[in-house]
């Protein structure tokens, strides 16, 4: 085998793993979102929630905290104190393009979602949105208590975080072009060999 075809494979290897890399990165995301619990639970004053992120359209993997492109998430807020279920929740979706921010700010102008207060008495609250740019995002959530005293909570998320997206793709092109000067090597002197044997 020449090095020309060498060279020709290798290629052809490089651009199968950057098809095959999205798909490769979210069942990563799901691993580290799923293995690692208490990161999806965020504490709402004495009560704690649970999130759980989709991206319905790419995967059927669960995320939290990062997802790897952009596109339509949903984020399902699971009320684990049942007292929260008898409460209005409201939820604001910001984008933070500098830097994290806090319920003092004015969040109108980042802005990007906004869930009016509602109960939920089936104790899971899903939010859909459709991101269609990458950065620094936020959800805060409100409770409103019965005597009318408000609590809110930060979750702080990423979209489009292309260094985890590509990772995959890159570590698995360095493993296939050693595979395949590994192969050319052995074949190539295969060959030699063989010429020898002849002579």
């Amino acid at each position: 085998m020449s090095l020309q075809h060498a060279l020709a494979r290798v290629l052809y290897a490089a651009v199968l793993v950057a098809l095959l890399a999205p798909s490769t990165a979210r069942a990563i995301s799901m691993d580290k979102a799923s293995t690692i619990r208490d990161q999806c639970e965020i504490s709402i004053g004495p009560d704690l929630i649970g999130i759980v992120a989709y991206m319905p359209d790419r995967s059927r993997d669960r995320f939290c905290g990062e997802f790897p492109a952009t596109g339509r998430i949903i984020l399902t807020i699971d009320l684990i104190a049942e007292r929260l279920r008898q409460l209005p929740i409201e939820v604001r979706i910001v984008k933070e393009p500098g830097g994290p921010l806090s319920e003092e700010d004015d969040l109108t102008p980042f802005t990007v979602a906004y869930f009016a207060p509602r109960l939920y008495p089936g104790g899971a609250a899903p939010i859909e949105h459709v991101f269609n740019e990458s950065g620094d995002y936020a959800a805060f959530i409100t409770v409103t208590e019965a005597a009318g005293m408000k609590r809110t909570t930060r979750f702080g998320f990423t979209v489009g975080g292309w260094l985890q997206f590509y990772a995959t793709a890159m570590l698995s092109g360095v493993f296939l072009t050693g595979a395949v000067l590994a192969y050319w090597q052995y074949s190539n002197g295969g060959v030699k060999g063989a010429r020898r044997r002849r002579f």
